[in-house]
């Protein structure tokens, strides 16, 4: 059977703070989490000993991805402009997606390359380390790239030996607050 990956899109409330909607959407699967702080890697990635999550947020969107068994990362980014790509793809892209960036039409660029960006960053995430570690070698795993909405792009990354049985929630801005 394979493994679950739930993948929530989340509007964050203005007002309320960034780890009190976390807590909420964790208490779905963990209904007796308390208020205490939720500890975190040496890289500061938050974590929970009984449940694999990440989530990533860019401006009001957030995204918070629960894995069944499986280590998980996940980023999300806004399209935006990024004049230093072709740096920043060089410095930490292989020659695939140096090539895809190279090769996609200029009005998309920014565009594959925030899905390599975040392909890179939900690897990291995955492994629980940080941007500015070396990458882990590369081992099997699962890698979904997606749209959220027409302004941003994602990718989250398993690390397991199935590919997991992906599910999508959004929650009306309501029952965010």
């Amino acid at each position: 059977m394979p493994q679950s990956l739930h993948l929530w899109w989340v509007l964050l409330p203005r007002h309320q703070p960034r780890q009190a909607v976390l807590r909420q959407y964790l208490r779905l699967y963990l209904p007796d989490l308390d208020e205490a702080p939720l500890p975190t890697t040496a890289s500061g990635k938050p974590y929970l000993p009984q449940l694999n999550f990440n989530w990533s947020h860019s401006q009001e969107i957030a995204l918070l991805a629960v894995s069944g068994a499986c280590a998980v990362g996940i980023d999300i980014e806004v399209v935006r402009p990024h004049p230093r790509r072709p740096a920043i793809a060089r410095r930490f892209f292989g020659a695939g997606l140096q090539t895809a960036l190279a090769a996609a039409p200029e009005e998309e660029r920014d565009r594959v390359f925030l899905y390599g960006w975040t392909y890179y960053e939900a690897w990291i995430k995955a492994h629980g380390g940080s941007l500015w570690q070396l990458p882990p070698a590369l081992e099997p795993h699962y890698a979904y790239r997606f749209g959220v909405g027409d302004r941003a792009v994602a990718t989250v990354v398993t690390l397991c030996p199935d590919p997991p049985d992906v599910r999508f929630f959004r929650l009306p801005p309501h029952n965010c607050a």
